[in-house]
């Protein structure tokens, strides 16, 4: 037998060994790739489809926010706009005894929004449809107030009116008006609706599935028991809503805990109708009478019977496709054969470290030519490579030690540096317990928390890998936590939203200042006994250069006029001082329910 198989031509062995590689592959292919791939193709159907549940939750989401915001922006727009054209009318029914336009300026009122007007008990303008007298109902003068279009408790979005009343002349004046003020104010809801249905028909290629919006009451009685079986009279319980592709909600044996359990995304394998199926749960929001949420249910077999098989329907061709193309090569490349298992022994020898090693082929076709250009090359490459390896082993020992020299150096200054700030903060705490009069302790305590900014900037310089950069939000964390507990007041709510960034101690270092100097002013100054305290400190980075610093409390803010200029606290100077000269940037000051300072500034390339 090994007679035989040493009488054998090469290109013959070739040939059997290659068909019989091909019929291993195709082996290999038949029994583990064409099911993994099936298992693969179904996982990324489940991967797919709940893709596409987190991106139709997330544009929902949009939805929601951008209708909570837009609808309570528009509604106070014209409740300010008809309350003010009411008063206009009544300072000219008061003061101008040659006003005869009065029925209508209360026209042009009625025509611009959806409002009727009664005049007593007179309907004088009528521009809406409503089966309830909402006008009879007493409710105080010139203020809005919002009633429900129906009677009965549900849990579905229903119609609501704004109710207003006032005096002119001795006469009650009576507005109600839709919800929406305006005809076709919200025409762009429609436009949001067809995207979101749009994002339910991408699941459509891949299953059969349901999917729809459904709100839920918080104080359902009996959670035990599935949706179908849950009574619902006049939607007090549950509401599907309108753009989904069903009325009656199916989730076969779950039940409704199991869904109101759900906090973000859950994925269920249950029955339905006796059939596996997958039901995806997405919570959309929830308030303290109900939870929305985006619920997607298939039945398992239908992703199995969608998955494409069209791997299996052009096997056969591959397999021809295979044996022809094994075929071929070796016929047009059995002349190279020796002479590219010479270059492919070499090569192999090569890469394993042996550069001595050459081809030795010669000839004037294209192997020979390569062989010739391989072996020159090798030589031109092993020289080079000595050359090389030599440099290189000199030029980093120069390196490794230049650069552990200055790394020891830079980490011993931070070290020493940091060592001499906790000294003097040492010495100015001893200097203060000595001192008795109040106002030299307050002004050591302010030297001390100056101090110790930038004794907790080198600190954590000396403890980071990197000796020139900062986590600035570690830094502002702790930084805050400790000045806050310097004053000893655990009734301050303090709300931190910092950026995760590195950043250079030539910025690092002023912003520190100024956070201290703007959170010990509120906490001395701002709040005068409030309960509520509040204090709020964001940093932002945009594009990796433009900084925003803002510090805000909710406190008595400072006084009307304010100007830095002219400001007597030295804290205040301090932070404005830094803010310009320091970080270059701008300060700017303004009372927002407190006292908010916002710097910006740039960080530049050293």
């Amino acid at each position: 037998m090994n007679q035989i198989k040493r009488k054998l031509p090469l290109s013959l062995k070739i040939v059997l060994s290659f068909f019989i590689l091909g019929v291993i592959l195709l082996t290999i292919l038949f029994i583990l790739v064409i099911p993994n791939i099936k298992k693969k193709d179904y996982e990324s159907a489940i991967f797919q489809t709940e893709k596409i549940v987190l991106l139709t939750r997330q544009e929902i989401k949009l939805v929601v926010e951008y209708f909570r915001r837009y609808g309570k922006s528009e509604t106070n727009i014209h409740k300010m706009d008809i309350t003010n054209k009411i008063e206009k009318i009544q300072l000219e029914e008061k003061y101008n005894k040659k006003y005869n336009n009065f029925y209508n300026d209360l026209k042009d009122i009625s025509n611009n929004y959806t409002c009727n007007i009664k005049l007593n008990n007179d309907l004088i303008f009528k521009n809406l449809n409503i089966h309830k007298n909402y006008s009879e109902d007493i409710f105080e003068n010139n203020k809005w107030i919002i009633k429900s279009a129906v009677t009965y408790k549900t849990i579905c979005p229903h119609e609501k009116y704004y109710l207003y009343k006032t005096k002119i002349a001795q006469n009650n004046l009576y507005l109600t008006c839709d919800s929406n003020f305006k005809q076709n104010s919200f025409n762009v809801e429609a436009n949001v609706k067809k995207t979101v249905q749009k994002g339910f028909e991408l699941t459509q290629n891949i299953h059969n599935g349901k999917i729809y919006l459904i709100w839920v009451n918080n104080n359902i009685k009996n959670m035990n028991i599935s949706f179908e079986n849950l009574k619902n009279e006049n939607n007090k319980n549950f509401c599907v809503s309108n753009i989904s592709s069903l009325k009656i909600p199916k989730t076969g044996n779950l039940k409704v805990q199991d869904i109101f359990n759900v906090d973000d995304i859950k994925t269920f394998e249950h029955k339905l109708e006796k059939k596996s199926a997958l039901t995806w749960v997405s919570k959309i929001y929830e308030d303290e009478d109900e939870k929305f949420f985006l619920i997607l249910t298939s039945f398992k077999k239908d992703f199995e019977n969608s998955l494409n098989n069209s791997l299996l329907n052009i096997l056969p061709i591959s397999i021809i496709a295979l044996i022809v193309s094994i075929c071929l090569g070796f016929l047009l490349f059995r002349r190279w054969i020796i002479s590219v298992e010479k270059l492919s022994f070499t090569a192999r020898n090569i890469c394993n470290g042996n550069l001595s090693l050459r081809s030795n082929i010669k000839g004037d076709d294209d192997i020979g030519v390569l062989g010739v250009a391989f072996d020159s090359m090798l030589n031109t490459l092993e020289d080079n490579i000595k050359q090389l390896d030599l440099k290189v082993e000199n030029r980093t020992k120069e390196l490794t030690q230049s650069l552990n020299e200055k790394e020891i150096l830079l980490k011993e200054i931070h070290h020493r540096v940091k060592n001499n700030l906790a000294m003097t903060i040492n010495f100015i705490r001893f200097q203060k317990y000595k001192v008795d009069d109040s106002s030299t302790k307050e002004m050591l305590s302010q030297i001390e928390n100056r101090i110790y900014t930038m004794e907790l900037l080198h600190r954590k310089l000396y403890e980071s890998k990197n000796l020139n950069l900062i986590d600035i939000k570690k830094y502002i964390s702790e930084l805050v936590n400790d000045i806050s507990k310097s004053f000893d007041d655990g009734n301050v709510n303090i709300i931190l939203d910092i950026d995760i960034f590195l950043m250079s101690i030539d910025y690092a270092m002023p912003c520190g200042l100024i956070i201290n100097e703007a959170l010990t002013n509120s906490y001395k100054y701002a709040f005068n006994n409030k309960i509520d305290k509040q204090i709020k400190i964001s940093f932002k980075v945009y594009n990796s250069k433009n900084c925003v610093l803002k510090i805000k409390d909710n406190g008595i803010g400072l006084p009307k006029g304010f100007d830095f200029d002219k400001a007597k606290s030295l804290g205040l100077r301090l932070i404005y001082s830094i803010s310009k000269n320091q970080l270059l940037g701008e300060i700017n000051y303004k009372y927002n329910k407190g006292t908010e300072f916002i710097i910006e500034f740039i960080l530049l390339d050293n």
